[in-house]
Formats: C-alpha cells, sequence, structure tokens
C-alpha cells in the first residue's frame, strides 16, 4: 500500500477566534486562491469578484462527483468527496458564471452515454439475444427535470456518483415538490451514502442501492430556494453549502480585447485534466484520505468553536448545519488532497495524507461558508435573531453589563474595527440585544453569560 505523507511539520498558525478569516463582504480570501491545486487555481486565475467565487465552488461541486474510489474515514463512517451546492443570487449577477465548471465533466459524460449506447446497439444487432442481459443506458449527469424513480434507476446503473447540475433552480424545487416525496428522501440519505431501497409493484421488483453518490451543483434566486429552505424540518436544507449574495453585476466590456483567455478553450483543456484523473482514479482499487492527529486536533477546535457558539448565542435551529459542515469541511480536504496529490498515487491501495495548508484553507472556507449559511437560514427563519458569526462571536465575549471601551478591547481582539464595534452596539440596541444604560454604559438584554 502506497502512503504518501505530508513534506512539512504541522504549524497551524494565525488567531483562534471562529471569525478570523471571514470578511464583512464574506468573499472567499485571496489567501484560498494562492493555496489552491490545479487544476482549480488556473480556472479561478481567470475570474475575479463574486464569479470567481462562484467558479470555485461549482469546480468543486462538479470534481466532488469526479473522484471514484476515493473516501475517507469521518466519525467512524465512510464518507466519499461529494458535495451539494447551491449559489443564491439575484438575476443578473454574475451566478451564471458557475455554467462553465460543468465543462469539466462533459468529457466523462459523453463517453459514458457513448460507451452504453454503443453496447445497446451491439446487443440488438445480435440474432439470439435471448439469453444475454440487454445493456442499459448510463448517464454521469442528470436531467433536473429527471423523476425520483428514475433517478433510483439511473443510480442503480452507475459505477460511480452522479452529477446534478442545474442553472435554476426552479428544476429542482419542482423534483422536490413531487407528491411521493422520494426525491427529497433521496438527497437526505444520498448527502450520507445511506442504502437506498425501492419497491416497485408494476415490476414486482424491489431492489437497493448501497453507498448511492450524487454531486450537486444549482443555482437561483431566493424565491426559488424557498422549496429547498422550507426543507430545514427533514434536514435537506443542512446538507447543501450555500453562496448567496444580492448585487446586481454591472455591465462588462464583452469585447475580445477584454478577454485574456477562451473560457471555451481553458474549460476544455480543464476538463481533460479532470478527466484523466478520474480514468486514473477509476482504475485502483481505493485511495483512503487521512489526516495526522495535528490536523485533526485542528478540526476539532475549529468545528467545536463554532458549536459553542451557536449554543452560546440560542440558535439551536442551525445547529444541523454545523455539524454537517464538518462533514462537509472533511470533504473539501479530501479533495484538495486528491488534487494536490495525484501525481504521486502509485499502487492501487493508496493512502493520501493531507498537506497542512489544504487543511488550514478549508477553514478559512469553512468560515465564509457559514456565514452564507447563517443568512440564508436568517432570511427565511422569522423565530430567531439575525446575526453574522462576527456579532455572535462579541456578543458572546462581552460581559452581561460593560462599558464601551470594556466592549471595544473585546472587539479589536476579533478583529472588529472600532466604526465597526459603534456601529453595531447602535444596530443591537434598536434590535433590544443591548440596552444602553447611560452615556458608554451598557447592558445585555439577551445571550446573557
Amino acid at each position: 500500500m502506497d502512503v504518501v505523507q505530508n513534506k512539512q511539520k504541522v504549524t497551524f498558525e494565525g488567531s483562534s477566534s471562529v471569525t478570523a478569516t471571514a470578511n464583512s463582504t464574506e468573499y472567499i480570501p485571496n489567501d484560498v486562491y494562492m493555496n489552491l491545486p490545479e487544476p482549480l487555481k488556473e480556472i479561478t486565475e481567470q475570474f475575479q469578484g463574486r464569479e470567481r467565487d462562484i467558479i470555485l465552488l461549482s469546480s468543486l461541486g462538479v470534481i466532488s462527483g469526479c473522484m471514484p474510489n476515493v473516501f475517507g474515514i469521518y466519525a467512524n463512517q465512510r464518507y466519499y468527496p461529494n458535495l451539494y451546492i447551491f449559489v443564491i443570487a439575484p438575476p443578473a449577477s454574475g451566478k451564471g458564471s458557475m455554467n462553465w465548471a460543468k465543462k469539466l465533466v462533459e468529457p466523462i459524460h459523453e463517453e459514458i452515454v457513448g460507451e452504453s449506447k454503443r453496447k445497446i446497439s451491439e446487443f440488438r444487432n445480435i440474432a439470439n439475444n435471448e439469453n444475454i442481459p440487454e445493456p442499459k443506458l448510463e448517464i454521469k449527469l442528470v436531467p433536473g427535470n429527471t423523476s425520483s424513480s428514475k433517478f433510483y434507476t439511473h443510480l442503480e446503473r452507475a459505477e460511480d456518483a452522479l452529477i446534478i447540475f442545474e442553472s435554476e433552480a426552479d428544476t429542482l424545487s419542482n423534483m422536490l415538490k413531487q407528491d411521493w416525496g422520494n426525491f427529497s428522501d433521496l438527497l437526505r440519505k444520498g448527502f450520507h451514502h445511506e442504502t437506498l431501497s425501492i419497491s416497485r409493484s408494476t415490476e414486482d421488483r424491489f431492489f437497493e442501492i448501497k453507498d448511492p453518490k450524487l454531486s450537486i451543483i444549482v443555482s437561483g434566486t431566493p424565491n426559488q430556494v424557498k422549496p429547498l429552505v422550507d426543507s430545514k424540518e427533514n434536514g435537506l436544507f443542512s446538507r447543501f453549502i450555500y453562496y448567496y449574495f444580492d448585487e446586481i453585476s454591472s455591465w462588462k466590456d464583452v469585447s475580445p480585447n477584454a478577454y485574456r483567455v477562451s473560457y471555451d478553450d481553458l474549460m476544455a483543456e480543464k476538463a481533460i485534466v479532470v478527466k484523466e484523473l478520474s480514468d486514473k482514479l477509476k482504475s485502483l482499487k481505493k485511495v483512503e484520505i487521512k489526516l495526522t492527529r495535528e490536523q485533526w486536533n485542528f478540526f476539532q477546535m475549529k468545528m467545536s468553536k463554532i458549536n459553542d457558539l451557536i449554543v452560546k448565542t440560542e440558535k439551536v435551529d442551525f445547529l444541523s448545519i454545523v455539524r454537517r459542515l464538518g462533514v462537509i469541511a472533511f470533504r473539501l480536504i479530501c479533495i484538495l488532497t486528491v488534487l494536490e496529490k495525484n501525481l504521486e498515487i502509485e499502487d492501487e491501495e493508496s493512502v493520501l495524507v493531507a498537506s497542512d495548508i489544504h487543511v488550514e484553507i478549508t477553514f478559512e472556507l469553512v468560515n465564509v461558508l457559514l456565514e452564507h449559511s447563517l443568512k440564508v437560514f436568517d432570511k427565511f427563519d422569522n423565530k430567531g435573531v439575525a446575526l453574522n458569526m462576527q456579532e455572535r462571536e462579541l456578543i458572546s465575549l462581552l460581559p452581561n453589563e460593560f462599558k464601551r471601551g470594556e466592549g471595544l478591547e473585546i472587539s479589536n481582539s476579533i478583529g472588529i474595527p472600532e466604526r465597526t464595534y459603534d456601529e453595531i452596539l447602535k444596530k443591537w440596541n434598536v434590535m433590544k440585544i443591548i440596552q444602553k444604560v447611560s452615556h458608554g454604559n451598557y447592558k445585555k438584554i439577551i445571550f446573557n453569560n
């Protein structure tokens, strides 16, 4: 068994603050982009702003469905790299850039479809084929308007993961609205690779799909996301990574002179890289991703702080999202590790140890995704108090009664500048989170220590 080890000692330096790397605009930090493995680094270098964030997340989603035989052990369970991604933004906001990521999987999809059609054609040309099992159509990309019954069939036939890629969330919403509700159950179980069972009375047939693997990349407007948000009670909502913004993009220079590269050529080139990696992984028995003891300690520390902060600030309904964010973080580490070290895989049963830097940037990414998930949750949740993670950290650290100067020292310690701190105090006073007792003196009304 080939074991690929780290080449550097773990340091994990930096602030222990939960919100240290999440800025007020919730963009993915440059440090993440600087340390991405290929082909993600070269792809994202050609985009800017929101579009850069969107192409990164959608590319991660697509690639997560193109890593056969890759797994890791998390909470004593085997997990595969598959991610559920949801980009939420108004029309004309630039979220359409995610469609470029779909091109990364098209060669794989076309080969699978073409090969299965060839087998079907050969079967039909055989004169006496009664005793030969009839080949079935196989696909990689599943259309968004597929019924849950047909989806089970595609999963049963698939050798590896299936991918749903939809630029309009209405298609996913319509699938979730199906009367029999099987599709919601399929997505929920698929996230944890739980065995799927279906019984068809019309065919007098019962079958099970073990270790189902499904990756989802979808975008939509806030109105289109509502059916998914309505699934908070059954747990489907908490299985997605969210990226939410409400700015409208400005007019772009669409002339040829404005672009350094052709996106068609770029993504076609990187699609070959993804297919070669997928073909290589498919030929192996297994590739296990592991973290070192120090990396697991870092992982535990980060997730525990997030979990404790949500509990302290009485956002218990959000805990299921935090818990599954841990699974998502682990999957992100798996993806980055395989991309970085795929050339070092030489044995059909390999073990790859994650690099320290990719564990670190995963949590920089997680901090941002946490803010976006919280924003989406609060947008549709009328019961709780809507605060971002930075505000939640500050209110949890402040004593029940405090002076402005005392609070300013605390806010500075977690990276909140004075002007922002004063704006927060004014907002909290209006929201009745704190009360201004006298000039420069405050007391907490809720979230008391």
